[in-house]
């Protein structure tokens, strides 16, 4: 390990700023946009703003929460104060919910949305899959490259492909922009579809990487790792607000033509083509391909890290990622419905303890009571259970019915709130 930077603060904010772009943005972060823009017409901002909020905004609150608690460095992360074994259990949802069924999804998704629009019922998913993770696992398996390989090399193509569409649909754009949304509440939907995104999730895991990475490069001490971190989130930041926003503008461009029952993804494979032919499909193949890639690696990476960094060494990086790879492209045949069936109960159990840790840790060094963070952890969970159950059809989780929000899916909030209260109330076990 480096004991001094070996590139200065901007090359390196760059270069793992590019890197977290790519790790965040996966396909759906492609999808949802356009669609916002169709369907809030002249109110596009208010939607794109919202969805910025929710999405990556919550993501870079979680990065901020783990140095305002200094636990960036912590294979716990975020979960630490939880103690021993919670923290441990909880990290270990976190990386299965990301890691086994997110992976695959990156390879399902692209070739849904990136193969199959060219090659029709031609592709095939198995022999797709088994190259799609061999590359992968080449760009992957040596830890002190995947964040350059991801930031110098593929980040550029994958954002220089989005701004060219993007600048082509504002000098020539699809049609007029709608005066009316479609829709009653524009700043709802598009807060509720970039939360739906879960990369609040994901950045608890990424932040392993990052912190790996930093420490590669000679950003080894608590300061220099903190304006690093900080460089590098600005820099997704900024590149986030043009590509979301570009895509929301090219979504609005056709909210004249379709509608809201439209599909998210032929939507985006329309507007493609639309703007540049037929060749429009290939170039989105390309970019969803680049995408999932990209975010497949760090969810390759991230795992990894996590359990070389939980058995102390015992477990090698490189040897995690060759079984995480075979492990990815066998989940990926069984179909990406099969996948999403599975994610979605899984990650809306974990989702709102993650967001709760993400709003306390933020005021880490004021609470000094770690019951605060237990008991109210331990209610959104429990409440979460149940929403979930609820979703599943299991009467005895009616008892939610008479929280506030829990039709938007947030019954969990208060619960959380008072689980904070009651454990500002009880005395930590060595008082």
């Amino acid at each position: 390990m480096n004991s001094q930077p070996t590139k200065s603060l901007l090359q390196t904010s760059l270069i793992v700023g590019f890197a977290l772009f790519a790790m965040f943005f996966g396909a759906g972060n492609i999808i949802f946009p356009p669609y916002i823009g169709v369907v809030s017409g002249g109110s596009w901002f208010l939607g794109f703003i919202a969805y910025f909020f929710a999405d990556i905004g919550l993501a870079l609150l979680a990065i901020l929460a783990l140095l305002r608690s200094n636990t960036i460095d912590r294979f716990e992360g975020l979960m630490a104060r939880l103690g021993y074994w919670p923290s441990r259990f909880l990290m270990l949802g976190v990386m299965f919910s990301i890691g086994f069924i997110a992976g695959p999804r990156t390879a399902t998704v692209s070739f849904e949305l990136g193969l199959k629009p060219i090659m029709g019922e031609s592709a095939n998913l198995a022999v797709y899959s088994g190259l799609y993770f061999f590359i992968a696992w080449l760009l992957t398996v040596k830890e002190s490259k995947m964040v350059d390989y991801i930031g110098k090399y593929l980040t550029p193509t994958l954002v220089g492909g989005l701004i060219i569409m993007i600048v082509i649909g504002i000098v020539n754009p699809i049609g007029e922009v709608s005066p009316a949304a479609q829709i009653d509440n524009v700043w709802y939907m598009g807060l509720m579809s970039g939360y739906q995104t879960l990369d609040a999730v994901a950045a608890l895991a990424f932040a392993f990487v990052i912190s790996q990475d930093l420490a590669n490069k000679g950003y080894a001490t608590p300061e220099s790792k903190f304006k690093a971190v900080v460089a590098s989130s600005l820099v997704v930041g900024v590149l986030m607000f043009i590509v979301y926003g570009g895509l929301c503008y090219l979504g609005a461009t056709a909210s004249m033509t379709y509608g809201a029952n439209v599909e998210h993804g032929s939507l985006v494979v329309t507007l493609f083509q639309a703007l540049i032919g037929q060749s429009g499909a290939i170039v989105l193949g390309i970019i969803v391909t680049l995408a999932c890639l990209t975010t497949g690696m760090a969810l390759m990476g991230a795992p990894a890290t996590f359990l070389v960094r939980l058995s102390n060494g015992r477990l090698k990086y490189n040897v995690l990622v060759t079984m995480l790879a075979f492990a990815y492209a066998i989940i990926a045949n069984i179909g990406l419905s099969n996948i999403l069936a599975i994610a979605v109960p899984v990650i809306l159990i974990l989702y709102p303890a993650v967001l709760v840790m993400v709003v306390l840790s933020l005021f880490d060094s004021s609470i000094k009571n770690a019951n605060i963070f237990k008991i109210s952890v331990g209610f959104a969970l429990i409440f979460s259970v149940l929403e979930v159950m609820k979703s599943q059809g299991v009467e005895a989780a009616g008892i939610i019915e008479v929280l506030p929000l829990q039709e938007h899916g947030f019954g969990w909030i208060l619960p959380a709130a008072l689980g904070a209260v009651i454990g500002f109330f009880v005395k930590p076990a060595a008082e």
